[in-house]
């Protein structure tokens, strides 16, 4: 499915655990790989240049082609996107450097300014040393809801779980009425609530997903689908994930969830910050070529 792999690297011990991850998808997909350092200065460009030949071999494997590149430049997001798009790749794959608390970055700016401009998929491995590449990648959540974004996750997943020989575990996830209520009275002032929406929104959408898993699986895939109501959406995809023991969670970043229709760049962050399992991410405004739903 891939055939070209742009690994980004700061020369940090947490940014070169991307590696692994990296020559997984690679071996997968029979896909090259360029190990990528930005540098700011061309005193640096040697330094560099070691850092990630010893990276190479540390990680060497007969079965791969790896590239070790250094670029030098400013802006290190700049950088890496033109890297990715004068080289044709088709996955960039790094760690992310978010933070919980008051000191939170968002992904990580570089991470952020990558996915929200990539041309291609990125594949982002949460901060700390929870994500150690698994030998396979055995099964993957991807949530979905219908929406040009989501159909594009699921395309791009149903093909790695062809590949892979992965089990897809489909998620739909509504948020109840009392969660989105208050912010909506404020602006309309009190209104009438029937208990029952709640009740119709998780039957729609288990036969929703219901529909897409029976349609994957007469293709010859295993798939399980669930559908569920949360107050917190990026907690209850987190918490399915682990529970199946999914190895990857397939995702748009500007997709939408649940009945709120809720904009998913923070659920991306906050799924990416709190996962214990990487997290391949792809813009909604990449061209999709089949209708929201196809499969």
């Amino acid at each position: 499915m891939f055939t070209h792999l742009v690994v980004p690297l700061d020369g940090s011990r947490e940014g070169k655990l991307a590696v692994p991850h990296a020559y997984l998808m690679a071996r997968i997909s029979g896909a090259k790989v360029t190990l990528l350092r930005v540098v700011s200065h061309q005193r640096d460009v040697a330094d560099g240049q070691a850092f990630l030949d010893e990276v190479a071999r540390e990680y060497a494997a007969a079965d791969l082609a790896i590239d070790p590149v250094v670029c030098q430049g400013g802006d290190p997001s700049h950088v890496i996107l033109e890297e990715v798009r004068q080289r044709a790749a088709d996955l960039v794959v790094m760690r992310t450097h978010g933070r919980s608390g008051l000191t939170r970055a968002v992904l990580g700016s570089v991470a952020e300014k990558i996915v929200k401009q990539s041309p291609t998929p990125v594949l982002l491995l949460p901060p700390g040393d929870r994500t150690e590449a698994p030998g396979s990648i055995d099964s993957m959540l991807v949530p979905v809801d219908g929406s040009p974004g989501g159909s594009l996750a699921l395309g791009i997943a149903r093909e790695l779980a062809r590949q892979m020989q992965a089990t897809l575990q489909l998620l739909q996830v509504v948020q109840p009425v009392p969660a989105y209520q208050s912010s909506a009275m404020l602006m309309y002032g009190p209104m009438d609530v029937d208990p029952s929406w709640d009740e119709d929104a998780e039957t729609a959408a288990r036969a929703h997903v219901e529909a897409l898993a029976s349609r994957l699986s007469a293709r010859g895939l295993v798939v399980r689908a669930e559908a569920l109501i949360a107050n917190s959406v990026p907690e209850a995809i987190v918490k399915n994930a682990a529970e199946h023991g999914c190895d990857l969670i397939v995702m748009s970043s500007h997709a939408h969830t649940g009945a709120a229709r809720a904009f998913v760049g923070s659920v991306t962050d906050a799924v990416v910050r709190s996962a214990t399992c990487p997290v391949l991410v792809t813009r909604r405004d990449a061209e999709v070529e089949s209708e929201p739903g196809a499969i």
